[in-house]
């Protein structure tokens, strides 16, 4: 009795462990098929002049942030503004000549804090009256120079989207001063 109770416990583990490599078997080839996509699927969209200009774009969101770092009397202060943009008019055309123009405006609202708290806060309508400039597309930098000096950094663009982010870190008289926004766009 004893070597047939052993019998069947190994019996029943081997019908669990089949039962399990069945789920796994299943479970792998699910994921398989999930995971894989055609090469159709895949749609590279060059960063180039032809390409930002096949239409304009609308402004979708937009956010900043300035922060000024300094000493004074000893003392460590940080000023700073950020704000976001909101109830957008604004369009942004790129021509294929590697000019531009924007149009429109849109309502900006600005936090001021020194060392954390709050200060103040603006509400304004920034217009933009034909604002116009030049811009250089890099497809193997995903950038955009605009007007031979601002650098952009591309974090998407396809043939619906574009969106740019840009930073600079640098000290002026003592004040380290960095400047951040990001732009959404959608043609």
């Amino acid at each position: 009795k004893l070597f047939s109770d052993q019998k069947e416990i190994l019996r029943n583990i081997k019908i669990k462990n089949m039962k399990f490599l069945k789920i796994l078997f299943v479970l792998f080839v699910v994921i398989s098929i999930t995971s894989c996509s055609s090469d159709d699927e895949v749609n590279q969209y060059d960063l180039n002049n032809a390409n930002l200009s096949a239409g304009s774009y609308g402004v979708q969101e937009l956010s900043f942030t300035n922060s000024e770092t300094f000493t004074e009397n000893g003392d460590i202060i940080v000023e700073e503004a950020s704000g976001f943009g909101e109830t957008f008019q604004l369009s942004y055309t790129f021509f294929e000549n590697g000019t531009y123009i924007i149009e429109g405006e849109y309502v900006r609202k600005t936090t001021f804090r020194i060392d954390g708290e709050v200060v103040g806060q603006t509400t304004e309508i920034i217009t933009n009256n034909n604002e116009t400039g030049t811009y250089v597309a890099n497809d193997s930098t995903m950038q955009i120079i605009v007007n031979g000096e601002r650098v952009f950094d591309i974090t998407l663009f396809n043939e619906n989207e574009l969106r740019f982010s840009h930073i600079d870190i640098y000290s002026q008289n003592g004040v380290n001063i960095v400047r951040s926004e990001e732009i959404r766009m959608i043609r």
